[in-house]
């Protein structure tokens, strides 16, 4: 279920990972034809919302933005975000691919691309062609979420095959874009690793060097939570992938919630050995890795 609404929480809040900050939500939620949510992990259904709302006061998310961005200093000290823009990470509770027919995100874009100071980045799981239409002027990061094949059909259905993402990135970045991967979530399992093996081999057969060296890298090791492990058993999923107790352990995140993530000694581990594999086998830079 959709709904127009106008957002009362308009803040833009400091982040210094996926962009230096996060905008207030122009959209909250992401659900399929049958309501239900595409990836099964996702964060933005711990609490099972049923609606998606989308926020129609697009004039005081972006003031807001512009508030933010006025008590920065005027040159940016470079960080592994950008060198130089300030950039807002505008997709955080949506896929805006996905609600590309829901909203102006053109006005979006246009008032980033615009601004002297910010640039805006959103991460994605489906390839729209239609952005091979629009001028970025690099002021606009896309970055595509990849994940093994064969994991995406278990945990993401209904969206963009990887492959197809890959081959979008690349046509994405022909056509002016700047396009980074997120590796997200990384889900650990028995020859997890041969996986991402066969992941590199793809992209490197499928983007340029030209690509490779304009990409960046984020990294996050799955977490998971009690509440949405409840919810994906009611509605029938499996959750074997996901939930393993004797592996997690709990963790407060940033904004206070109870979830759980591998157990530091196994994530130190396995966070040495992707790295590894990456600087081996694809020899893209890493922004970050947690």
């Amino acid at each position: 279920m959709e709904k127009f609404q106008k957002t009362k929480t308009i803040l833009c809040k400091d982040n210094g990972r996926s962009g230096d900050a996060t905008s207030a939500n122009f959209i909250l939620g992401c659900r399929d034809q049958n309501n239900n949510p595409y990836c099964q992990y996702c964060y933005v259904h711990r609490f099972n919302r049923p609606t998606v709302y989308l926020n129609t006061n697009i004039s005081e998310i972006l003031l807001a933005c512009n508030n933010w961005v006025n008590t920065k200093p005027l040159i940016k000290t470079p960080n592994q975000v950008h060198n130089s823009l300030y950039l807002v990470d505008i997709g955080c509770d949506v896929d805006i691919n996905k609600y590309w027919n829901k909203y102006d995100w053109k006005r979006v874009f246009d008032y980033f691309k615009d601004h002297p100071r910010m640039g805006a980045t959103f991460a994605t799981k489906w390839y729209n062609p239609l952005l091979l239409n629009y001028d970025s002027n690099k002021k606009i990061r896309i970055r595509h979420s990849l994940i093994p094949e064969n994991i995406r059909t278990q945990v993401e259905k209904s969206t963009s095959l990887t492959l197809t993402r890959i081959k979008g990135a690349q046509k994405l970045f022909e056509a002016g874009w700047e396009v980074h991967f997120n590796l997200s979530p990384v889900i650990y399992y028995d020859n997890y690793l041969n996986d991402y093996k066969e992941l590199f081999n793809i992209i490197n057969n499928e983007v340029s060097q030209e690509f490779k060296d304009q990409c960046g890298l984020e990294i996050i090791f799955l977490t998971h939570n009690a509440n949405l492990n409840k919810i994906n058993l009611e509605r029938g999923l499996n959750e074997s992938l996901l939930w393993n107790p004797e592996i997690q352990e709990e963790k407060i995140s940033k904004y206070g919630g109870n979830n759980v993530r591998y157990k530091w000694q196994l994530k130190e581990k396995l966070i040495n050995e992707l790295t590894q594999l990456i600087n081996e086998d694809l020899k893209i830079k890493i922004r970050y890795i947690f």
